[in-house]
């Protein structure tokens, strides 16, 4: 009966429950260790077992497209995907002053500083695993043999916008950025084949953006509005944002070189 469902539907249901499973362990996890033993972050060795088994598990699935990749594809990809996440922290930056930006609940000056420090990288860890195996690849990868690239592409990266918004009406000022990220990562999977580079970009992104957002949230009173668009930081996503299609057209052709003519591209 499973097999009888549209392709789209498929795709989406599985990509959904491959990035949300570990998710929802890792948030229980956290939340228990949290709140009854915080001086010692034992949630994050827990569910650094668990993501071990996890990939493990998805990785004789083609679907997962953990596809190594040569070292010049790997330096082609991280620079393309780099500067393009570094233009939309940029784009941010510029435009945080207008924003209205609403500080997280929660007083978390209590919390170690190891404990924060392993619960930032489990964290990200856990998104970039996880969300990166759901949706650019057990969810877009369907639905590019199915409806072509610009389709899974487009998908893929508004559903994995939409699921942001279960954090709240704080996150809206967000979505832009997050469904601008969301592409270049289905850009970089679609060209590479593999969704490792969107991986490594996903979870050193985290990182520096959960680690931003707890100096952030010790400064008293947080970072005031200026009610203005910084126009050095918006030049400089300009300039990153152009560096990096560049860098991609590069790794674009880079790929169809590595493909004999005549030859398909499927991807394992």
């Amino acid at each position: 009966m499973w097999q009888k469902l549209p392709v789209w539907f498929r795709a989406v249901v599985l990509g959904l429950t491959v990035a949300g499973v570990p998710t929802l362990v890792w948030g229980l996890l956290a939340t228990v260790n949290l709140k009854f033993t915080p001086i010692v972050p034992w949630s994050a060795v827990a569910m650094a077992a668990v993501l071990w088994v996890y990939w493990r598990y998805l990785r004789s699935d083609e679907r997962l497209r953990a596809v190594p990749l040569s070292q010049q594809k790997w330096q082609l990809a991280l620079i393309a995907g780099g500067l393009g996440v570094a233009a939309v922290w940029a784009a941010f930056g510029s435009l945080r002053g207008v924003l209205h930006i609403a500080q997280p609940a929660g007083d978390i000056s209590r919390l170690p500083i190891w404990t924060i420090a392993a619960a930032i990288l489990m964290g990200s860890a856990v998104a970039g695993v996880a969300e990166e195996a759901g949706f650019r690849g057990f969810m877009q990868l369907p639905l590019e043999r199915a409806y072509g690239p610009v389709v899974a592409v487009t998908v893929t990266s508004i559903i994995f916008t939409a699921i942001h918004l279960t954090h709240g009406a704080r996150i809206l000022p967000f979505l832009p950025f997050y469904l601008v990220v969301a592409i270049i990562y289905s850009l970089l999977t679609l060209i590479t084949r593999s969704i490792l580079p969107s991986m490594l970009l996903h979870f050193t992104g985290d990182v520096m953006m959960f680690a931003f957002q707890y100096a952030n949230r010790l400064k008293t009173g947080g970072v005031g509005e200026s009610g203005r668009i910084e126009i050095v930081p918006a030049i400089a996503a300009v300039v990153l944002g152009a560096a990096s299609a560049v860098v991609f057209r590069f790794l674009a052709r880079d790929g169809r070189a590595a493909t004999p003519a005549g030859v398909p591209v499927v991807s394992h």
